[in-house]
């Protein structure tokens, strides 16, 4: 899916080699999200990794911290907070995707490949000691859990982000 981007204008101050790095992570990780719109303005925080707004007119802003580190490397966010914001933009436009912090982590855990579920999901309860390790193994048992725990949601289980929790607690924290 190609993106339609626009800027803000502190987010057009990026050099082009570092806003052409987001668009190509940003349209990498779009085609996990087809209920979300194509047309987007990428503006720059520094208080959230990621935050996404959309209004009733289907005007969608989403604002990334991408900024230069004292080294002088620049910092992107992750493709799991990039591809978390896109979840909310599906959940905007779906009937299907409940709403809420926990569902998006599931949905978004269940979505990606786990190649890109590059850091811990951001509201699942997952102890600080894995998020400090979180790798690969992590990444491919997160997925699996996801994708079951929606498996239980269609079958009538409402409280599958908990099951989610539990089920990684026993198998994703003792790798």
């Amino acid at each position: 899916m190609t993106l339609e981007i626009s800027w803000t204008r502190r987010a057009l101050r990026l050099p082009p080699e570092v806003r052409a790095e987001l668009v190509a992570r940003l349209e990498g990780l779009s085609m996990f999200f087809p209920e979300m719109k194509t047309k987007m303005k990428i503006g720059i925080t520094r208080f959230y990794d990621g935050l996404v707004f959309q209004s009733n007119e289907g005007r969608v802003k989403l604002m990334v911290d991408v900024h230069r580190t004292r080294k002088g490397v620049w910092k992107y966010p992750t493709h799991w907070t990039l591809a978390h914001e896109f979840m909310h933009l599906a959940q905007f436009n779906s009937d299907g995707i409940p709403s809420g912090e926990r569902a998006c982590d599931v949905y978004t855990l269940s979505r990606l490949p786990p190649e890109l579920i590059d850091e811990a999901p951001s509201y699942l309860v997952v102890s600080k000691g894995t998020r400090k390790i979180w790798d690969h193994r992590h990444a491919k048992i997160a997925h699996e859990l996801a994708r079951e725990a929606l498996r239980q949601r269609d079958n009538g289980h409402r409280r599958y982000a908990l099951w989610w929790e539990d089920e990684f607690e026993e198998r994703g924290e003792n790798i």
